[in-house]
């Protein structure tokens, strides 16, 4: 059997409309931050698994299905008959500045995966990912998910039980997820991860600022924590407080939701190749991009485009340009980005 270089563990939801968000047979598609990782690390042609829980319903069988055919590891994902899996919905529109913005409306309490607790960690299948795994990749929406899943999550990123690589943490801020506002857990669980993934506006509401010095003195232990600034830039960080930054891509955006999952997917692509961090980050960047120009949760550059932009100089990649047209990398153009991570 396979065995997976990186573990992603969370929940997986079913994206459906608006409209059927409580319907008991809605259309749908695959999404979650974490399985939305798993696939996007799986098309880039590295061995991942994804650990979870899903329920016994239509929806479950789908998102099984959906990442089965994008090469994601299922052994791990536990069936649980008697629960339902968890559904969101977004709703577009635009943001004070004109941009565009999405929100989400979630129907997870009480699914399957929020009934995942530390045990879990045990099944055979997910155990031996776990130990098989040179990166083990987690967000802070788990946590947020159930009492068990937090207890799940302090075990997975405290003690590390079972673990031998390197333990990656997106925070994945979520407000409606949190209705008492306490970021001191998320705060917690990134102090204990290896690598920290944050985005600067995350960042200000959990640890009260966004600049990255800052934001390293806060988080001490971590190897690396990567402060992304939306549009503008990713700035790694190491321990010394040395930095490493990579601007963003110049971007048509047609839906925003994934682009995170994808800056993730891409960033652990390279760190699980033992990448520089300079093309880690450039990964990083490439995948949220090519997300930004769809309205799935996630989609891929052309592998020509890609490797255009990971070979070229810092002045060719700050005048490249991705859009739902096309892709401009120095004096070549490239088809546009593949939607969903389809070939």
């Amino acid at each position: 059997m396979t065995e997976a270089w990186i573990a992603c563990l969370g929940e997986p939801l079913a994206l459906v409309a608006t409209a059927d968000l409580d319907a008991p047979a809605p259309a749908m598609h695959a999404g979650g931050a974490e399985a939305n990782v798993a696939a996007g690390v799986a098309v880039l042609g590295t061995p991942t698994a994804f650990l979870g829980r899903v329920g016994g319903d239509a929806e479950g069988r789908r998102i099984v299905d959906h990442l089965r055919a994008h090469g994601v590891l299922t052994d791990g994902i536990e069936v649980d008959g008697a629960a339902f899996t968890g559904r969101y919905a977004k709703t577009e529109g635009v943001d004070a500045d004109g941009e565009p913005a999405t929100a989400s409306t979630y129907r997870r309490a009480g699914s399957a995966a929020a009934a995942m607790g530390p045990d879990f960690l045990t099944r055979a299948a997910v155990a031996a990912a776990l130990r098989s795994a040179r990166i083990v990749h987690t967000s802070g929406i788990t946590p947020a998910l159930s009492p068990s899943c937090a207890a799940l999550t302090r075990t997975l990123l405290r003690e590390r039980t079972g673990v031998r690589g390197t333990v990656t943490f997106d925070v994945n801020w979520r407000e409606q997820l949190w209705p008492d506002g306490d970021p001191s857990l998320v705060v917690e669980l990134a102090r204990s991860a290896d690598v920290v993934l944050v985005g600067s506006d995350e960042a200000e509401r959990v640890l009260g600022t966004g600049s990255p010095a800052a934001v390293r003195a806060l988080l001490p232990e971590p190897r690396t924590v990567v402060v992304k600034d939306g549009a503008v830039r990713a700035i790694a960080v190491d321990r010394e407080g040395a930095q490493i930054t990579v601007p963003a891509l110049s971007v048509d955006v047609v839906e925003p939701v994934g682009a995170g999952d994808s800056f993730a997917a891409g960033f652990l692509h390279g760190l699980a190749h033992d990448e520089d961090m300079r093309t880690c980050l450039r990964r990083g960047h490439a995948g949220a991009a090519a997300t930004l120009t769809v309205r799935a949760d996630f989609a891929t550059l052309p592998p020509e485009a890609m490797t255009a932009l990971l070979s070229c100089d810092d002045d060719t990649w700050s005048a490249a340009y991705v859009g739902p047209a096309g892709i401009r990398v120095g004096g070549a153009a490239f088809p546009p980005p593949h939607e969903s991570g389809t070939p």
